[in-house]
């Protein structure tokens, strides 16, 4: 494909040009969010109904629709786009990260397993924590090692 007809936006994978991707994307990531939206309202006090609709769809339009964009995109369209992602720096870095925060997330859910089952066998303490907080725990502690982690790949190999 020809350098001039890259945009940075790229074109949609059926054929359709930048303009088009970018509207569908937008107009289906919010039919996304509104349709999430109203469920989760519906679900809550009626009272709350249009408040629970407006914050939950405009949060959740923007994500949606890029989504929706990177299932659309044909990448050889864009400009800068590298041929082969796997050849990158940044998947290498990537790669390792993930690897390590593998392994950490091994280690803390064993050690932590281990530790609160002796506890409960010693002491005879059972805790009683919500099972959401503990996963949003694990999930904060995996994100953030993943970022220390790509950070440091990226500084060791600069």
């Amino acid at each position: 494909m020809p350098e001039t007809q890259k945009s940075a936006w790229g074109r949609m994978r059926s054929g359709g040009g930048a303009r088009k991707l970018v509207l569908l994307s937008l107009g289906g990531g919010l039919a996304a969010a509104v349709g999430l939206a109203a469920a989760v309202a519906a679900a809550g006090p009626s009272e709350r109904f249009l408040a629970t609709l407006l914050v939950f769809g405009f949060s959740f339009w923007m994500p949606f629709g890029a989504l929706l964009w990177l299932l659309l995109v044909d990448r050889d369209t864009l400009t800068g786009a590298p041929k082969n992602v796997e050849d990158s720096v940044e998947f290498r870095w990537s790669e390792r990260a993930a690897a390590g925060v593998f392994r950490d997330l091994l280690l803390a859910l064993g050690v932590g397993a281990a530790v609160l089952s002796i506890l409960q066998i010693t002491t005879g303490l059972a805790f009683q924590w919500p099972l959401s907080l503990v996963l949003a725990g694990v999930l904060i502690l995996a994100m953030a090692d993943f970022g220390i982690r790509f950070q440091l790949a990226k500084r060791a190999e600069s």
